[in-house]
């Protein structure tokens, strides 16, 4: 979901398998009126408070689901262009507040996401050997989601603050640190792991010199603006 603070002006990115979900949980409290409890997927909470964007389905073979979702382009959900948001929210707010966004290193994210595609079209974990092939096919692709067009307008990165996956409770403490508000005021929960079906496989293992590469060149903006290792790393 994107999120909007208007006390804190801040607007929330959510970009895809960057641990996401547990950050914007932990951000949602501050862009409502407290005590509220958890959004049914598909609903939107706009508020003096801010706005609480919908989350998309979330049950197994939503494939058909997913697209049609994002094709009727609900006015407020996850994932949405930086561009989208500025339209909706207006030009003179959006550029005002701080906006955020999460971010993992490259060659982890696409593995997940790999696994992700897998298990919202039901489709089973295979042995090593074939789900090295089926990864190196999902690159080759390049179906999957560089997140660009959520993190940058007219192709120019317009976030201001990164939340990194591997530093997420460091980055989020610093985060509302800026905002004058205590390190420790956020829950942190955890959602959509791909952990079970990556069955403990080093990221090296899935990748050869041509899939290093495909990711390099399509993730660079993360690369050249974070200084992720240009190797996948254990």
């Amino acid at each position: 979901m994107v999120l909007v603070c208007h006390k804190h002006k801040f607007i929330y990115l959510k970009t895809t398998k960057t641990a996401g979900t547990s950050t914007e949980k932990a951000l949602q409290p501050l862009c409502e009126k407290p005590g509220l409890g958890e959004l049914p997927n598909g609903e939107v909470r706009i508020s003096k408070h801010g706005i609480v964007g919908a989350r998309g389905p979330r049950t197994q073979n939503t494939h058909r689901i997913l697209r049609l979702w994002h094709r009727h382009k609900h006015p407020w959900r996850n994932h949405m262009s930086a561009m989208n948001v500025r339209e909706n929210l207006g030009a003179k707010t959006f550029d005002s507040y701080t906006k955020i966004a999460n971010v993992r290193d490259p060659f982890d994210r696409v593995v997940s996401q790999f696994h992700f595609m897998k298990y919202q079209k039901n489709l089973p974990s295979e042995d090593a050997k074939t789900e090295f092939e089926q990864f190196r096919s999902f690159v080759l692709s390049g179906t999957w989601s560089i997140d660009w067009d959520i993190v940058s307008i007219d192709n120019k990165l317009i976030v201001d603050r990164f939340i990194r996956k591997e530093h997420l409770v460091a980055d989020l403490k610093e985060t509302l640190a800026g905002f004058g508000l205590p390190e420790n005021g956020f829950k942190l929960g955890h959602d959509k792991s791909m952990k079970e079906r990556r069955k403990g496989i080093p990221v090296p293992d899935y990748y050869d010199p041509e899939t290093i590469d495909v990711v390099r060149r399509n993730m660079a903006w993360v690369f050249n603006t974070l200084g992720y290792p240009d190797q996948p790393q254990h």
